[in-house]
């Protein structure tokens, strides 16, 4: 605090010590072709002496003089055993950790990138570069492979289910789940007061092929009534109804089964709690919209298939003779 009032810093009584000790250059000689370097610190004598530290001078910035250990305080600590250098400059590394119920190492790196910290620290300090490692390093490297493996998975399912229902269609109504359930999890994080990490993502990875299933189990009931010879909207609702029940359990045992990893309190569970936290809040969302939006969807796309049958033909066609599951109860009955 003394060091305050006089208009010192930490930085100025480093620099000070450290030009006092090691050395300050404030000036260069050109003798011929040799480069001659004049530095100013205190002799030999006087710096083989800690009582020279004790006894040292610091210059206030109005140009007074006072005692270094009037304006600081001097502890003796263990020095660097060595230094570490990449491509030619030297390396400090600098790690901390996170505490969980504050925030996320995601929200720290934003704050000190985006609020200037960063910025300041390059301009102070000309030369120096800072570069992110450990969990932001890991971070991003996870980012650049979901870029990859999310589209694969989302297209590894849209072919699957395009070989079993023998439509195109069909399964886009399915991958409609997949925004809900997103957004479902995203809900469920701001529900419990939890931010978005990378966890949460890998969470969501994996919802992707957890929300899909209700829609798929719906959906094939749906054209089994359609292949048995039913109206399409009795087939519609006799399926929504047939698999009302096993949608919903199957929702219900899977939220049940993370419920208990959600609502852990230990600290080596709790960075899983995000991941668990986005599939069960995504399922429920997206088991919801299923149930409501993928009768409505097949609907829509009856509708449009009749539409485009009028613009080709120029009649209405029945409903049942335009669906994919129509050429099942026909196989059926050439069969029989």
């Amino acid at each position: 605090p003394e060091a305050r009032t006089l208009g010192l810093s930490v930085h100025d009584l480093a620099r000070q010590v450290h030009a006092a000790f090691y050395g300050v250059e404030p000036l260069r000689i050109q003798r011929g072709q040799e480069d001659l370097r004049v530095k100013v610190r205190y002799p030999q004598t006087e710096r083989s002496q800690l009582a020279s530290l004790e006894q040292m001078r610091i210059r206030t910035p109005s140009g007074q003089e006072v005692s270094l250990l009037s304006v600081a305080a001097v502890d003796f600590g263990p020095g660097f055993s060595s230094i570490t250098r990449t491509d030619g400059k030297r390396r400090v590394v600098v790690t901390a950790d996170v505490d969980p119920k504050q925030a996320n190492a995601q929200e720290v790196f934003t704050q000190l990138s985006e609020g200037g910290f960063f910025a300041e620290m390059e301009a102070a300090y000309p030369g120096l570069s800072i570069s992110m490692q450990g969990a932001k390093k890991n971070m991003q490297e996870s980012f650049a492979s979901l870029k990859v493996g999310f589209p694969l998975a989302i297209l590894g399912i849209f072919v699957i289910v395009a070989t079993i229902f023998r439509s195109y269609l069909q399964p886009l109504i399915i991958l409609v789940s997949i925004p809900f359930g997103i957004i479902g999890a995203i809900l469920g994080h701001l529900l419990m007061g939890y931010t978005m990490s990378m966890m949460s993502l890998f969470g969501i990875v994996a919802l992707t092929g957890v929300v899909v299933n209700g829609a798929i189990v719906l959906i094939e009931r749906i054209n089994e009534n359609l292949a048995e010879g039913m109206s399409f909207f009795n087939a519609v609702v006799k399926g929504s109804a047939r698999r009302f029940r096993a949608i919903l359990l199957t929702s219900l045992s899977t939220v049940g089964g993370l419920a208990p990893l959600i609502l852990e309190t230990d600290m080596q569970a709790r960075f899983l709690i995000p991941m668990a936290l986005s599939l069960a809040s995504g399922v429920i969302c997206a088991t919801i919209l299923t149930l409501i939006l993928i009768p409505n969807l097949i609907t829509i796309l009856n509708d449009a298939r009749r539409l485009i049958g009028r613009i080709k033909t120029g009649i209405w066609l029945e409903r049942e003779a335009l669906e994919p599951a129509a050429a099942r109860r026909l196989n059926r009955m050439e069969w029989e």
